[in-house]
């Protein structure tokens, strides 16, 4: 709504890196919970029919000729600024589908041996840095959104060894959310 306001006041939309990344990190976050892009869309439409009621009664105040001409620049306005987080949301959606999930899918699906010590690289003493297996499989648990209790139902592992894991990730990866965990994570291979 801010650059839409912006738009109507000085009749361009306001170039903010902050606003585009945050919201290449919301569409990044709508992919990891499998949420389609079209929703994205249909958010918008939503916004705009919560919106309308206020431009109509702003333009109430205008002579009647000019009522339309303030709906449409309006409607301009709000089309323009959303397309351009749309887009960048859209950006941030794909780069996840398309770097992230892939692999997280499919190492969720191996099987992991169990030994007397535990899960297969459960531990690394050679570089304590390295995700082990299982923080991995935590770590793509959570790129998939899956919560807590659905990562130790699918590991067969308890949940507060899942928060466990979630603390180990977190502190070798330096992240300070699930998001960024994910990001990191996936930037690092």
């Amino acid at each position: 709504m801010e650059d839409c306001i912006a738009a109507l006041e000085n009749g361009c939309l306001p170039e903010t890196a902050e606003a585009e990344e945050y919201t290449r990190l919301l569409g990044a976050n709508r992919a990891l919970q499998r949420i389609p892009v079209a929703e994205s869309v249909r958010a918008t439409e939503v916004l705009w029919s919560a919106v309308q009621p206020a431009v109509q009664l702003a333009s109430m105040s205008a002579p009647p000729q000019q009522r339309v001409l303030i709906w449409q620049k309006a409607n301009a306005a709000f089309r323009a600024a959303t397309s351009v987080r749309l887009y960048a949301g859209t950006q941030g959606y794909d780069e996840t589908r398309d770097r992230i999930l892939p692999s997280a899918d499919a190492r969720l699906r191996e099987p992991q041996p169990r030994t007397a010590a535990g899960p297969a690289g459960e531990g690394s003493a050679d570089c304590p840095d390295e995700l082990t297996t299982r923080e991995r499989q935590v770590l793509d648990a959570v790129a998939c959104a899956l919560t807590n209790r659905q990562i130790a139902r699918k590991l067969e592992i308890s949940e507060g060894t899942v928060k466990r894991h979630l603390h180990n990730i977190f502190n070798k990866l330096g992240a300070t959310s699930r998001m960024d965990a994910v990001l990191k994570g996936a930037e690092r291979g």
